[in-house]
């Protein structure tokens, strides 16, 4: 588990938990009061709040809307003497990322992530499975020319947060919802190639901006890693942590496509093995 954490209390701000994330480079944060956990608020969570149609709240500025109105309450804790494996059973179980981690009084003592369990890999029997035996195969693509509504589309259908980009059979990059997340032309020089400016046709007339539909090219990752399937799970854990990534497209020695692996699966991984 990591610790010290991180944590805000129900009456901080949205304004003060963005800063938090931004700062720490974290995606969820526990509300706490004398200690004990009272809720959670997610990156998930926060977007939500700030796209509600239904609240009211949701229209203010981040700085008026209270960690209250948008954490999960009573989330899901796992007590700091349990396994790993139950650890990763229950992530996967409930579709989440995080545990805040308590004592036998509920007291905050840590909190455990996806990433945490992936540096645990080599301390498990899921160490030296293949990664053809958890990868999936069924993997979901697009073009370099594909725009970013279709690929925010496709993210969205299949509830994945990631898109291996591809020419041919051969992955050129990788696209993924932080990425999508961080695009965002005003406050981003690199906007300007999104940009063309037309030539008035009368000396009347002036210069009009025209903005041109961005595509999954100008925000793709393109420094990829790739991995073999019959690599060890100890081994595509490590070079996720190394290259700082959350998935790696599984190639033949064709260098064909063939499928990925993600945190997620190597989290299944440890929760199915012992």
């Amino acid at each position: 588990m990591s610790s010290p954490v991180v944590t805000v209390s129900e009456n901080d701000n949205l304004a003060h938990v963005r800063n938090l994330m931004i700062k720490f480079k974290i995606g969820r944060v526990p509300v706490v009061s004398e200690e004990s956990v009272k809720g959670i608020v997610t990156l998930t969570d926060f977007v939500k709040a700030l796209v509600s149609q239904e609240r009211k709240w949701a229209s203010l500025p981040i700085d008026e809307i209270l960690v209250k109105k948008v954490m999960t309450p009573n989330p899901i804790l796992i007590l700091y003497t349990k396994s790993i494996r139950l650890a990763a059973k229950t992530m996967t179980r409930y579709k989440i990322s995080g545990l805040p981690v308590v004592d036998e009084n509920k007291k905050l003592k840590g909190i455990i992530t996806k990433t945490d369990i992936v540096h645990a890999i080599p301390r498990t029997n899921s160490a030296n499975l293949l990664v053809e035996s958890v990868m999936s195969r069924n993997v979901i693509t697009v073009s370099p020319n594909h725009t970013l509504y279709r690929a925010a589309t496709l993210m969205a259908q299949n509830g994945i947060s990631h898109l291996v980009v591809v020419e041919g059979k051969a992955p050129i990059g990788v696209i993924s919802k932080s990425d999508l997340a961080s695009f965002a032309p005003s406050a981003n020089n690199s906007a300007q190639s999104f940009i063309k400016f037309k030539r008035p046709r009368f000396a009347t007339e002036q210069p009009r901006r025209v903005y041109l539909v961005p595509i999954v090219a100008d925000l793709m990752s393109t420094d990829l890693l790739i991995i073999r399937p019959d690599a060890t799970l100890k081994e595509a854990a490590s070079a996720m942590l190394r290259k700082g990534v959350s998935s790696l497209p599984v190639v033949d020695e064709r260098d064909n496509l063939v499928g990925i692996i993600t945190k997620s699966d190597l989290v299944r991984s440890v929760a199915r093995f012992r």
